[in-house]
């Protein structure tokens, strides 16, 4: 079992404890004075149990003291019928180690037990030190009424009867919610009157909520509304009576798996649950980023958190809600709009057209809109593209930015027969109107081939591999 046997919630136990006010008291040195007998067997008195908590090795004896009375009021607990998990503590408030003026536990939101008419009879304590340290060991004895224990066991029977009458209730409204489409308030109704059921696991109640849960979260799907753009969107549906019905209210997540940029809280629209994820300087790997969207899982399983549950169910609903996240892959194209212009050069200053349809393609494939220009002003090159008639020239022509290359074969002469070639580029994408220099890099390939011109063209192909994954990333920001 996981930690989610918390039976009842006993939220406000108040002990009001004075150690003055006990039966008697005894402290002594560990190798001193015996134990007294009550230890290890504790009197027998008509009209009333006996209980022996028990605290050691404690290097502060006013936490000893306190989970020796922890571990008394578990098993007055215990008695009366409760189940006691880990949870319970003391909310104590100690001065000079003598008093605990209240006790509380931390069950949960359901039955509450009321622990009173108690008294500590007798309490023993022993000091000792080991290795320059010391430490306490307290032993006490707490008697309880037995009238007491009958009657909160007798009040918590007349609660849980009360509770499966309010959860069959319950239910019927969380099937009206359902068919309003209120899913996520039909679930959270359901959660609670499930947590309300944690002290009856046998209750036929408690096996039909544990379901109608596990049924609702099974119908979950994260569904993607739309993937172009800066503004990529999602919604949660549940596939409920062979319809899809939109789930509001459930906050959705989001997350760079490759690329990375800035993703704002989601913009989540009245009707449809639609989550928008506003995203902004963004970085692509290769002309794309990918998104993983889900949705956010604590607010299916924070309700159900105090709930009786085994392992196997829980990682069940956990196997189901990771369930819901979903890729997005984002591309640099639809980030930009942008109308770019594309000259590249060779190294003779005339216009290499086999380079430019070779990068186009790849660019233009990407979403990228590209014009390469034979109508440029004459005397243009890669050395002087930056003056005023050729950037008016582009402006007239409707461009925003600009890319342009001068790309050299040197020619690296035979190897085994073989014909050796070196391309290299030197490539700028810049701003039309601003004259912003966006990019500047230099890229090369070396390769061999029969003849030179085969070698030329497969290391120019290869050389356009690389670059134009950069350019469509500077393509996406623009």
């Amino acid at each position: 079992m996981i930690n989610r046997r918390f039976a009842l919630l006993f939220p406000a136990l108040i002990c009001m404890i004075n150690v003055s006010g006990c039966a008697g008291t005894d402290q002594a040195w560990k190798a001193g004075r015996k134990k007294p007998d009550w230890i290890s067997k504790p009197p027998e008195k008509s009209g009333y149990h006996y209980y022996v908590g028990i605290s050691q090795n404690q290097e502060d004896r006013g936490a000893a003291l306190q989970k020796a009375l922890e571990e008394a009021m578990k098993q007055v607990l215990t008695t009366i019928g409760i189940t006691v998990g880990s949870q319970m503590r003391l909310d104590k408030e100690i001065s000079g180690n003598e008093s605990i003026t209240k006790m509380v536990d931390q069950y949960r939101e359901t039955g509450r037990a009321k622990v009173q008419d108690h008294k500590i009879d007798q309490m023993h304590t022993e000091e000792y030190r080991e290795g320059g340290r010391r430490f306490f060991d307290v032993y006490l004895l707490l008697r309880y009424s037995d009238n007491e224990i009958k009657r909160e066991r007798q009040r918590i029977q007349d609660q849980q009867a009360q509770n499966r009458r309010e959860a069959d209730m319950k239910m019927r409204e969380s099937d009206a919610l359902l068919k309003e489409g209120k899913i996520l308030e039909a679930f959270e109704e359901d959660a609670r009157m499930f947590t309300m059921l944690a002290d009856q696991p046998g209750a036929s109640q408690y096996s039909l909520l544990l379901n109608r849960i596990k049924r609702l979260l099974n119908s979950l799907e994260t569904e993607a509304v739309s993937v172009r753009g800066k503004n990529p969107s999602v919604r949660l549906v549940a596939k409920i009576d062979g319809a899809r019905k939109p789930v509001a209210g459930v906050r959705m997540l989001a997350f760079f798996e490759t690329g990375e940029g800035e993703i704002s809280s989601p913009r989540i629209s009245d009707d449809g649950g639609i989550a928008a994820f506003p995203i902004s300087k963004i970085k692509f790997t290769g002309g794309v980023a990918r998104l993983r969207i889900r949705a956010m899982a604590e607010q299916f399983t924070v309700p159900l958190k105090n709930a009786y549950m085994d392992d196997s169910d829980f990682q069940f609903i956990e196997g189901i809600l990771k369930g819901l996240e979903i890729p997005v892959i984002l591309k640099a194209a639809d980030f930009g709009g942008s109308k770019f212009a594309l000259v590249v050069w060779d190294n003779e200053g005339r216009r290499d057209s086999s380079f430019e349809t070779l990068l186009s393609k790849q660019l233009t494939a990407a979403g990228i809109s590209v014009r390469a220009f034979s109508d440029i002003t004459k005397g243009v090159s890669f050395d002087n593209f930056e003056n005023e008639e050729f950037y008016n020239f582009l402006i007239s022509k409707g461009m925003d930015n600009l890319i342009v290359g001068r790309v050299r074969v040197i020619d690296n002469g035979e190897v085994y027969g073989l014909r050796s070639v070196t391309t290299r580029a030197d490539m700028k994408v810049v701003e039309v109107k601003s004259r912003k220099l966006l990019a500047a890099f230099e890229k090369s390939k070396s390769g061999v081939q029969i003849n030179f011109e085969r070698a030329a063209d497969k290391t120019s192909k290869e050389l356009v591999e690389e670059i134009a994954p950069q350019v469509i990333d500077i393509a996406g920001v623009q």
